[in-house]
Formats: structure tokens, C-alpha cells, sequence
């Protein structure tokens, strides 16, 4: 009698392991960060890029939350490869790829902002200026994969402010209202270019 059992056990273990191989976060059944963001907050809005109409950020809601709790929750499930200090009603996560950015309702400073953006986004659109006391420019080249990112989108944003965002509720302009339809995912798929599509 156990010696059949021996391989139908062996099998399931392998099942396991190979489910959890694909999350990507090191743990059975773990789902990536962008998921549990997408599953635990409200959709509020998204921001298209203005270098690359296909790439946008989602913007969710946490109602009745502070940063704190948010980052707290956020990180628990996944830890950051970096992450900044609460400054300004401000922080950053950086995950593989990926920025999750915690800004304070300005409407309703009991609620949280979670920004979802990939590194393009965040390189080709944020201001540097967004990061100051957040994070150190040599630490944002290397997660943006530049050199220099900071003079030469400094540069950029001086020659075309509308094409530099200070982050969801801050910036105006070319951002600030584009409010396109919310992405509304199911499982890892994303429609168009959003943060959890890749390059």
C-alpha cells in the first residue's frame, strides 16, 4: 500500500513546485506584487505616458488607510529590493521592474494613492525633483538603467515642464486628467501597456 503512494506524492510535490516557480517571489502560491495590488485595492484611475501612448500607470485607492499601513501591507506580501523613507506624504517601493509609489490624498488625507508604474514609465515621464529625499540619484540610475538619468530628464523637464510628472494629484497638464478608462485586470493579464506588461 505505500509504495504506490510514493510516486502520486512525488508528483503532487513537483505540481507544487513548479506553480510556485512561475509567481516569480520565491513562495508557493505567493502571486507578484502587482497582482496583490490589483486584488486588494480599488482601480481609480490611469496616467498614460507621454513619450509612449501604450504605456501608462494605474493609480488605486486605498480608502481609510495611511501610508504607513499601505507600505506596511505592501511589503509584507513582497519585500522591495529598495525602499525609501516616508518624506512629504511621500515613498517609493521598487520591486523587479516595477515602482509602487504611496502618495497621501490631498482630497482626503485619510486615503492612500498606490501608483503602479514600470521603469519606463517612471524613466521617460517622472520628474526627479519627485524623489528628492526618496531616493539617490545613483541608486535611481542604476534601477532605470542610465546614467544620469536625474541631469538629463532635469534637462528634458526644463525644456518641456507639461512632459514632467510629479506623481498622481500633484502634476497638471499633459497629465493631470487625462483619466482614461481604468485598467481592470484579471489575474496577470494586462490590457495595453500598464506596469505589469514588461518592455
Amino acid at each position: 500500500m505505500k509504495k504506490p503512494l510514493l510516486p502520486l506524492l512525488l508528483s503532487v510535490v513537483l505540481l507544487l513546485a513548479a506553480c510556485g516557480s512561475n509567481t516569480g517571489s520565491g513562495s508557493l502560491f505567493k502571486e507578484g506584487i502587482a497582482e496583490f495590488i490589483n486584488n486588494e485595492y480599488v482601480i481609480h484611475d490611469t496616467v498614460s505616458s507621454v513619450s509612449n501612448s501604450s504605456n501608462f500607470s494605474e493609480i488605486y485607492i486605498a480608502e481609510n488607510q495611511s501610508i504607513e499601513e499601505v507600505s506596511s501591507s505592501i511589503s509584507g506580501h513582497i519585500e522591495p529590493v529598495e525602499k525609501s523613507e516616508i518624506k512629504d506624504d511621500k515613498q517609493v517601493l521598487v520591486y523587479d521592474q516595477l515602482f509602487v509609489i504611496l502618495t497621501k490624498d490631498e482630497e482626503n488625507t485619510a486615503n492612500t494613492y498606490i501608483e503602479v508604474a514600470n521603469d519606463e514609465f517612471v524613466k521617460n515621464n517622472y520628474s526627479p525633483s519627485f524623489f528628492n529625499g526618496l531616493l539617490l540619484f545613483w541608486v535611481l540610475d542604476d534601477l532605470l538603467d542610465v546614467d544620469d538619468w536625474g541631469k538629463k530628464q532635469n534637462l528634458k523637464c526644463r525644456k518641456n515642464p507639461n512632459y514632467c510628472y510629479g506623481g498622481y494629484g500633484a502634476s497638471g497638464g499633459s497629465f493631470k486628467g487625462l483619466n482614461q478608462t481604468p485598467t481592470i485586470r484579471k489575474g496577470s493579464s494586462v490590457r495595453g501597456g500598464g506596469p505589469g506588461s514588461g518592455k
